[in-house]
């Protein structure tokens, strides 16, 4: 009879480092499998769960464009949602609805009306990613219907949801919803600010003059105005010049958000500044801030004349790149195209620069 092999090397007591080595070996074990059974089962749910959207999309579809075609034929799409798929069908429009624009917009959401009064239930969720969802669908197809619920949203707890709301109200391009937004502007710090400054500008003309006062606001705060001054060189609102000098004019640098506020408004007036708004811009070549001094040589490269080119030719030899690159632009835009020609003929620094400019006018 064979001998049962002697599991006295598995006693604690004889050797209790190997007894522990092997208990979390089994244990480890263990916990793989169960992960990894774990795993099967979601995936098993997903592709479940995947199959009946797609038995779902298939059922719906053909209905949904006859609709859209024909708007009598939309108590037929209706009678095909059961009530517990209200959620499944609303994000099936949706997918729709992103790729649309327009008149087919406005039928999308006659067509989802009935059903939204599930989506609303979800802003109260505790979830961020639910509220999210919910406020990114009532803004594409609840327009206007629910455009209290969605203004709401920019005052969520959660910036994500908030931002949600904002960029929702913002594609419709209703200078009504802008005021919203500017109101609570400053609960985006956490944002891409050229992407906000995009977004703003994207509403058109119609909210210029909102974007002007917030910028003419020191309550407002250094960051915001900063965002409403990209926005504004954006649009290339020529009213914008007066509200750029007095905040170059007046503006300190004590703070980061400070500098970016100088930087933003100095970019502005320089697209879109006058002559008579030089004197502010001659005030900040004094800086020692090579952001500020930069753009302010810029401007006073766009918006100077021959009387400046002397502070033009002295700042070639800045020892910030983008400073001299912008003051040999400026000698150039200023009346000072000879003096760049014949500094071309050198190779030192200002013959580099003068030659670069000059050649960016051939590739214009």
């Amino acid at each position: 009879m064979a001998q049962v092999p002697s599991l006295d090397w598995l006693d604690p007591a004889r050797d209790p480092a190997l007894f522990t080595l092997v208990v979390l070996a089994v244990a480890l074990l263990a916990v793989t499998v169960v992960f990894s059974v774990y795993a099967v089962v979601l995936r098993i749910r997903n592709d479940r769960r995947e199959q009946r959207r797609t038995a779902l999309a298939a059922r719906w579809q053909d209905a949904l464009l006859t609709a859209l075609a024909d708007s009598e034929k939309t108590p037929d799409l209706h009678r095909l949602v059961d009530p517990n798929r209200q959620l499944h069908f609303v994000g099936f429009v949706l997918q729709f609805a992103r790729r649309v624009r327009g008149e087919e917009t406005g039928l999308l959401r006659d067509i989802v009306r009935p059903f939204l009064g599930s989506v609303v239930a979800r802003l109260d969720s505790d979830r961020v990613e639910v509220r999210a969802r919910a406020v990114q669908t009532l803004g594409t197809l609840g327009l206007p219907d629910h455009e209290r619920r969605v203004i709401e949203a920019l005052a969520d707890p959660s910036p994500l949801v908030a931002m949600v709301a904002a960029r929702a109200l913002a594609k419709e391009g209703d200078p009504q919803y802008a005021e919203f937004i500017l109101a609570k502007i400053q609960r985006f710090t956490v944002w891409n600010r050229p992407y906000l400054a995009s977004m703003l500008a994207a509403m058109g003309p119609e909210i210029s003059a909102g974007l002007r006062r917030g910028l003419a606001d020191p309550g407002l705060g250094a960051w915001a105005r900063s965002v409403l001054a990209e926005a504004l060189h954006i649009q290339r609102d020529f009213v914008a010049g007066d509200v750029a000098a007095g905040v170059v004019a007046t503006t300190d640098q004590r703070t980061a958000e400070e500098r970016d506020l100088l930087v933003s408004a100095l970019r502005l007036l320089a697209e879109v500044g006058r002559p008579e708004h030089v004197p502010v811009v001659r005030a900040r070549l004094e800086t020692h801030d090579v952001a500020v001094r930069a753009q302010a040589l810029r401007a006073l490269g766009r918006l100077g004349g021959q009387a400046d080119l002397p502070l033009l030719v002295e700042a070639l030899d800045d020892a910030f790149a983008w400073s001299a690159l912008y003051a040999a632009r400026g000698v150039r835009d200023a009346g000072g195209r000879d003096f760049l020609v014949e500094a071309a003929k050198s190779s030192d620094r200002r013959g580099r620069l003068a030659a670069q400019v000059l050649a960016e006018e051939g590739a214009r």
